[in-house]
């Protein structure tokens, strides 16, 4: 393959959606990186971008050929950077994307742990509830709840994830308990939404099944601030009981309708379907396998 050195080109013009910023911390002429990107498309036999004067975005053929874009490019930072420092250690950038609140509540004081015992490995961390694509924003890994639909992907099952619906007591107190589902729909709820999508409220018992999807009184898209909201006596709320599980938190609230929640979630770590993973993301699996026991025992509220 001639223009092989073309890849990298590519992975650093899709990581910043830019040709001029790509070539710019790459020390190039832009058109230098357009010449190649081109010669590679000719080669190839077709289009790797769409371009228009304000973005930039993968083909089909694109989306194919950039996770083997991505590794080059790895393997060539990483090679560089041994040869200029003279060290074993493992370089470049790990980009991790979870949710808001997994983030907040369990995997920031593990990366700070993984980043003490690898310093020379840079961590992006994206704290996001929105679904996003692992081969066109160039991301190492998504922590994710299950299942997975992506067959393309490697999925590491890290936990089972325990819902609860859950009210604070002084809600209670002056709502009542309810003992069916069905009650909910004449008590103030908080729910829960990504991109506009609300998250189901789904109940099963003794072969009964009900579904909330009526309006709530209270619409958000955070779990943590769910979480005040219910501390705060808002309304009931559908939640990881993970979130509840400190002694001075889970005094103020109590657990209903247990019997009727399905517990058939389970927290995934995500990453793309390659042969040959740079060092600084077989050292990030094997650290999420050094503590995963720690993540279960979080996200089940142990």
């Amino acid at each position: 393959m001639k223009e092989i050195s073309a890849l990298p080109l590519l992975a650093k013009v899709v990581e910043l959606n830019s040709f001029a910023e790509a070539a710019r911390q790459l020390g190039v002429p832009t058109t230098t990186v357009s010449r190649k990107i081109q010669q590679l498309e000719a080669e190839l036999g077709g289009k790797l971008l769409n371009r228009s004067t304000r973005s930039l975005s993968l083909t089909e053929l694109g989306v194919q050929v950039l996770p083997k874009a991505q590794l080059i490019a790895d393997t060539v930072s990483e090679l560089y950077n041994q040869a200029e420092e003279h060290s074993n250690q493992p370089v470049g950038t790990l980009t991790i994307t979870a949710p808001h609140a997994f983030s907040q509540d369990i995997l920031a004081p593990l990366l700070a742990e993984f980043s003490v015992r690898y310093p020379t490995i840079k961590l992006n961390l994206s704290s996001s509830n929105r679904f996003q694509d692992l081969t066109k924003q160039n991301i190492d890994f998504a922590f994710r709840l299950g299942p997975l639909h992506d067959s393309a992907m490697i999925a590491m099952n890290l936990s089972t994830v325990p819902y609860v619906i859950v009210g604070s007591h002084r809600l209670i107190k002056r709502m009542g308990t309810p003992n069916h589902p069905m009650a909910l729909f004449d008590l103030p709820c908080i729910r829960n939404h990504v991109d506009g999508y609300f998250l189901p409220w789904r109940f099963e018992n003794n072969g009964e099944i009900v579904e909330v999807n009526e309006t709530p009184s209270f619409v958000c898209d955070d779990f943590c601030v769910t979480q005040q909201l219910v501390l705060s006596g808002a309304g009931f709320a559908y939640l990881p009981a993970s979130l509840f599980r400190a002694p001075e938190v889970r005094k103020q609230v109590h657990f209903v309708l247990q019997e009727w929640v399905p517990q058939n979630r389970n927290m995934l770590m995500v990453y793309q379907d390659r042969k040959y993973l740079p060092l600084k993301s077989q050292l990030f699996i094997e650290f999420i396998r050094e503590n995963q026991a720690k993540i279960q025992r979080a996200l089940e509220a142990e």
